[in-house]
């Protein structure tokens, strides 16, 4: 019986572009211009041009460019320096469930420029790239780390996209995926929520995936179970691991749910600053000027278990100057900034020492801003995953008492939960009351499934992703923001889906996502060289080779 890498690799060995739906081709064509943004808004800061003197000093003869200078260098290097560039700042995108993109474009395009290939084997290997990623990512969803910390992703989908490029059969590439696992990253979140080294997170990784690859057609191996056993990666880096996350390769495709970041920082602040311009269009209408700093009273947002996690991660970190990383992870900081300047952009976090004048500044502001848990917005979260995914199938009764003994463990590692507070709880009982039925309905057929096969009257359904309608899955990471001015006048906004995440009108994010490219690369490529590269990635398919592409993604 194959193994789950064998199968993995069976399936991303023989994955045709023609396979791909056109739809997911689209995504991916997105996913290219927002990296490649990503990289240009990192490329000014300190930390990315330090990495990249770096890594330049260890290169070796290749064909990989290293944007937006057009260095050339092998693809180990390469992508070491253009993933330190695209984590810099949090302007990346993400999937159902990680942070894929890092590896998934600048892995692939590393390997396919240094091989001579076409546009479409490049995005052939995107895309396994992140099909496999993603279903990794949801396999450990259940466990110590989350997000970006699943830094052994980048491992995994590089191996992938080096050996589909290199053409190595079903065996060599279940070898190039089970070197990169042997000894796999476990990023730590001091090391994240602060530090530089947190713009290691995809660099390394994504290096070490494609060099295994090639290890592996040169006749490498490795373990082949080590997603198998219990003595293999499982246990290290989920409380609950599932494998059966790694169903449905070509039926069902985590790359439908493909999300792109349209501002700088983690995505569970983005829906804050959504809202933010909303309020300040309000404010405007009344006023006829902008929002000022000094018209704030009182700012609270409102939001997710998600973004309340991010917010305790991040105070956990010690207090240091004002840095992009720490406004990356904090809504009041990103917020402050945001109404300071009309927006957050990646031009306001560029500069270190202006930044920490600004913390000086903007600090009785972000003070005037408060973050809070609500309860309704959690549980819409919550039942729009039930919707679309088939959650039930993966827990049986024992699995929910087991995760239930480590709750406190969880709660901890992951920042605690917000206590209930007096007023909370009435609200609690009546989201429980209005959404209730629409929640239990899922629960009531998991307890009715449980009692079934306790009584052999019903026999286990087991969990396929082919089975969830990925194409139609909405991720409401929602934010309510509630503005008292100066005055005692106030006003409310709300944004459910952010603008660019999975949900969104498709039409709206492409042009959302092509503006986000314009502006990042414009200061680099000058205005006719952005739409010369936007024009070349909308025929990425059509290109025999990258060459005219990556020139035109560099200064010219």
């Amino acid at each position: 019986m194959p193994t789950t890498l064998q199968r993995l690799a069976e399936w991303a060995a023989a994955l045709r572009f023609e396979d791909i739906p056109p739809r997911v081709v689209a995504k991916a064509k997105l996913q290219f211009l927002s990296v490649l943004a990503a990289v240009y808004a990192g490329h000014p800061t300190r930390a990315v041009r330090a990495i990249r003197e770096v890594a330049l000093s260890t290169r070796s003869h290749g064909r990989a460019t290293v944007f937006p200078q057009h260095d050339a260098t092998s693809p180990t290097v390469a992508v070491v320096a253009n993933a330190a560039a695209s984590m810099a700042l949090d302007f990346d995108d993400y999937l159902f469930l990680g942070h894929t993109g890092h590896s998934a474009v600048l892995a692939a395009l590393a390997m396919a420029e240094e091989l001579g290939l076409s546009g479409r084997e490049l995005l052939t290997a995107q895309v396994a790239a992140n099909e496999i990623g993603g279903r990794m990512g949801a396999a450990v969803f259940v466990g110590p780390q989350n997000g970006q910390l699943w830094t052994h992703l980048h491992a995994l989908g590089a191996a992938c996209a080096g050996a589909r490029l290199l053409e190595l059969s079903a065996e060599q590439h279940a070898h190039a995926l089970a070197l990169a696992l042997y000894q796999p990253p476990f990023a730590t979140w001091p090391g994240f929520m602060g530090p530089d080294s947190k713009l290691l997170s995809a660099a390394m990784p994504a290096r070490d995936g494609l060099f295994a690859s090639r290890l592996a057609g040169w006749g490498i191996t490795g373990p082949l179970d080590v997603l198998d056993r219990p003595d293999g990666f499982a246990p290290h880096f989920a409380f609950r691991f599932l494998p059966q996350m790694f169903s449905g390769l070509g039926q069902s495709w985590v790359s439908d749910t493909l999300s792109f970041k349209l501002h700088p920082g983690c995505a569970y602040l983005s829906a804050a600053l959504d809202a933010l311009a909303d309020l300040r269009a309000q404010f405007a209408e009344r006023h006829r000027r902008s929002l000022q700093p000094a018209d704030v009273e009182e700012l609270r947002v409102f939001c997710t278990l998600l973004s309340i996690g991010m917010e305790r991660l991040a105070t956990r970190s010690p207090p240091e100057r004002l840095t992009a990383v720490r406004v990356n992870f904090s809504i009041p900081w990103s917020l402050a900034l945001a109404i300071r300047d009309g927006a957050l952009t990646p031009h306001a976090l560029h500069d270190e020492a202006e930044l920490s004048r600004s913390e000086q500044e903007l600090r009785p502001l972000s003070e005037r801003i408060r973050v809070l848990h609500d309860w309704e917005l959690t549980a819409a979260l919550l039942e729009s995953l039930l919707e679309q995914l088939p959650l039930g199938a993966l827990f049986s009764a024992r699995d929910l008492a087991g995760l239930l003994s480590r709750a406190r463990g969880l709660g901890r590692d992951l920042g605690g939960l917000p206590a209930l507070r007096p007023g909370e709880v009435q609200r609690l009982i009546r989201l429980l009351l209005r959404r209730g039925a629409r929640i239990a309905g899922g629960a009531g057929r998991w307890l009715a499934k449980e009692l079934g096969q306790a009584f052999g009257a019903e026999a286990p359904h087991p969990f396929d992703l082919k089975d969830a309608d990925l194409a139609r899955l909405r991720l409401p990471l929602a934010a309510r923001l509630e503005l008292r001015l100066r005055g005692g006048l106030r006003l409310t906004a709300q944004v459910d889906v952010p603008a660019g995440a999975a949900g969104r009108d498709e039409a709206e994010t492409a042009g959302q996502v092509r503006r986000k490219f314009r502006e990042q690369a414009e200061p680099f490529l000058k205005a006719h060289g952005v739409e010369r590269a936007l024009d070349l990635v909308d025929r990425l398919e059509q290109l025999p080779q990258l060459g005219e592409l990556t020139a035109a993604l560099c200064v010219p």
